[in-house]
């Protein structure tokens, strides 16, 4: 081939160069390791330093019982109990809360949540450990106001039952001093036809023939009257005793249900996480750590992109 016809014909070019080599790549990050280690210091201090100067935030729970006048009855329902929190008692003890410290606003939030399932409201706030008395005073406030409501509607419910339980007991006394005097009647009837017996048999006996028995019929009818008058007092003796012992019954299934009477209540005050809530400062230095790294790889790329330019430029 002339020398001319090679000149017609490059020769093809070659790609080469053009391919991405791992040598190449850590010839890269070794001749730009001062750009990775100071952007990884610098992102390493900074996350040290955010995460000594970042205060910790902790979780603190209260927990309302919902109060209750029965088995599986409540003076509200969880649902019913939060949507008065969110809608009448929040509002208001927020603005006695700021007007109260003269501030704009409440220095940490709170949410109410409602459980069904157990039926009680939960109060939870974050905050730092040094405004702990503020949330605890804070949640005292929300938790008494929705007590003295749901309390009122108690109390109603207690004098109703105080009223029932003080009339059966009335009736219970009047019952148990009628069945003692119908038992004392009862022992002296039954004396009484003893003692007529007897006098009736006396005067049987000293009778003569003749009048044995006219004697032996008016012993039969007297006796005749006081074992119907006994029957009588037996019956209605029977009857006291059955009034009487409705009566106990009642007086016992109405304690039953005033012991059920449980006002709404606080279970917990406050009570604060064993652990900071949110990101911990571990978890800080290492997204700090990772990201310098990152950082570093990326600008020990671009200073090499960089350095090329320059190279073809000139």
């Amino acid at each position: 081939m002339s020398e001319q016809e090679a000149g017609a014909h490059p020769p093809h070019p070659s790609y080469a160069n053009d391919e991405i080599s791992l040598v190449d790549i850590a010839k890269v990050l070794i001749r730009r390791k001062a750009w990775i280690i100071s952007l990884f210091l610098i992102c390493l201090l900074g996350s040290v330093g955010l995460a000594l100067v970042k205060d910790s935030h902790y979780t603190y729970t209260t927990s309302i019982l919902v109060g209750e006048f029965g088995l599986d009855k409540y003076v509200s329902s969880a649902k019913q109990a939060k949507s008065v929190l969110d809608s009448r008692i929040v509002p208001v003890i927020e603005r006695q809360f700021v007007d109260k410290r003269d501030i704009e606003q409440i220095p940490f939030e709170t949410s109410v949540m409602a459980d069904e399932g157990n039926n009680f409201v939960t109060l939870q706030s974050k905050a730092t450990e040094d405004k702990r008395s503020l949330v605890a005073e804070f949640h005292e406030s929300m938790a008494s106001a929705l007590t003295r409501d749901h309390n009122e509607k108690l109390s109603l419910l207690e004098k109703e039952s105080d009223m029932r339980l003080q009339a059966l007991h009335v009736s219970y006394e009047t019952e148990q001093r009628q069945l003692e005097e119908l038992r004392k009647l009862l022992a002296t009837s039954t004396e009484s036809v003893d003692k007529a017996e007897a006098e009736e048999q006396v005067r049987a006996n000293s009778q003569g023939a003749s009048g044995n028995m006219e004697a032996t019929l008016t012993s039969s009818n007297n006796k005749l009257t006081f074992m119907l008058s006994q029957m009588q007092l037996t019956q209605q003796l029977s009857e006291r005793e059955n009034r009487v012992n409705e009566l106990q019954s009642d007086i016992n299934e109405e304690e039953l249900k005033r012991s059920w009477i449980k006002p709404t209540r606080t279970a917990n005050l406050a009570t604060a996480s064993i652990r900071p809530s949110g990101t911990g400062k571990a978890l800080i230095v290492a997204l700090g750590a990772m990201l310098g790294v990152m950082l570093g790889v990326f600008a020990a790329f671009f200073a090499e992109f960089v350095s090329r330019v320059r190279q073809v430029s000139e």
